[in-house]
């Protein structure tokens, strides 16, 4: 290869990034609209500091598996069933981010009609970050909610099968002068990107993120990668492992069960064979106005975050964040100065853009 990276990271211009991920999605057969959103969700993930959930996931998650066949670049997307405040929606083994995305639109017009509204998808694929869906909902004076269950990777408390996805949760509430609350997690320790981003770094992993096949703890990523995640919180319940695992398990209920998609032990594990897809999403939104004052509601929150963050630090400490407030200003540094992309998952998009013969010149000039 011509441009081999040395440094750990590089910086695209975000447009010019979004714009490659969009075209390699259409030299695989997605449609114009639906890799746009892709793109957007890829990036926007970059732009937040979770690189485990951007660009690095285009290859090996979407076009690899669109080259396969086990993912549908055109599917066939239905709504299974709706009322005026709520909506099902079959993505038809498609990509997870046009299907969420466009479901949380519905939630947000039920909303605005009716005050709240919910939204399952199902047979899906994965979606990137919860949080842009939970967020759609910040400019309209609502609070959104986002999960999905995924592919198996983590034990239960006091278990070793892998039994559970990451199943993140995420919820959006908008403020005034303060950036908006935006709490984004896994149900795990960590989520598995974080694994491979450790793998890629050749960085040992955190105590009690992860345990091998034997269910005793690692702290090797490959090792870990297969074995199995822990619910957040860690082993045992000493540490409220257990209540990780009920929020993950929680997750996979209003996803897996409720959108009546798959669940539990017919969740695809990482190696499992050309399956088509099995995740399940979930989307809730509800207007701020049913109870109060929009405007109030946010001056309000500005008052009780700033509390947070003005109140007395612990030795050795000189800030207090809030709920993505990291997130935020990571976004506006990078849209400032370029989105980082590290060594090697840009080396891979460069590999990528010469085999599907598209241009690669994404570099933030």
């Amino acid at each position: 290869m011509a441009d081999v990276i040395t440094t750990e990271y590089r910086l695209a211009s975000e447009p010019a990034l979004r714009a490659f991920a969009a075209a390699a999605l259409e030299k695989v057969g997605v449609s114009s609209e639906d890799a746009a959103i892709v793109a957007d969700v890829l990036v926007a993930a970059d732009l937040r500091g979770i690189e485990s959930h951007g660009v690095a996931r285009l290859e090996p998650y979407y076009v690899k598996r669109i080259q396969a066949g086990r993912l549908n670049p055109r599917p066939a997307v239905t709504t299974v069933r709706e009322t005026p405040t709520s909506i099902l929606v079959d993505a038809g083994n498609g990509l997870g981010h046009p299907a969420g995305k466009r479901t949380m639109d519905a939630v947000l017009a039920k909303a605005a009609e009716h005050g709240a509204a919910f939204g399952a998808v199902r047979n899906s694929n994965h979606f990137g970050i919860a949080g842009y869906y939970a967020m759609q909902a910040l400019e309209r004076d609502m609070i959104g909610i986002a999960s999905t269950n995924s592919v198996r990777f983590a034990a239960p408390t006091f278990g070793r099968d892998v039994m559970l996805g990451t199943n993140p949760l995420a919820f959006a509430i908008p403020a005034n002068r303060e950036p908006a609350f935006v709490l984004d997690f896994a149900t795990t320790t960590v989520p598995k990107g974080k694994l491979e981003v450790y793998q890629r770094r050749g960085t040992p992993l955190k105590p009690g993120w992860a345990i091998d096949r034997e269910g005793n703890e690692t702290l090797d990523p490959q090792v870990a990668l297969t074995g199995a995640l822990l619910p957040l919180g860690g082993y045992g319940v000493d540490n409220g492992g257990h209540k990780g695992f009920g929020l993950g398990l929680l997750v996979e209920i209003l996803c897996g069960v409720l959108a009546g998609g798959a669940f539990g032990n017919d969740l695809p594990l990482p190696d499992d064979g050309p399956l088509p897809g099995r995740i399940s999403h979930f989307f809730a939104a509800f207007t701020i106005g049913g109870f109060r004052d929009p405007l109030q509601f946010k001056a309000d929150m500005d008052t009780e975050l700033r509390a947070f963050k003005d109140s007395a630090k612990a030795p050795g400490q000189d800030r207090i964040y809030v709920a993505g407030e990291i997130e935020h200003e990571k976004t506006l540094f990078n849209r400032a100065h370029g989105v980082p992309v590290h060594a090697k998952v840009w080396n891979g998009l460069q590999s990528m853009a010469a085999d599907l013969g598209l241009p690669f010149e994404i570099a933030k000039r």
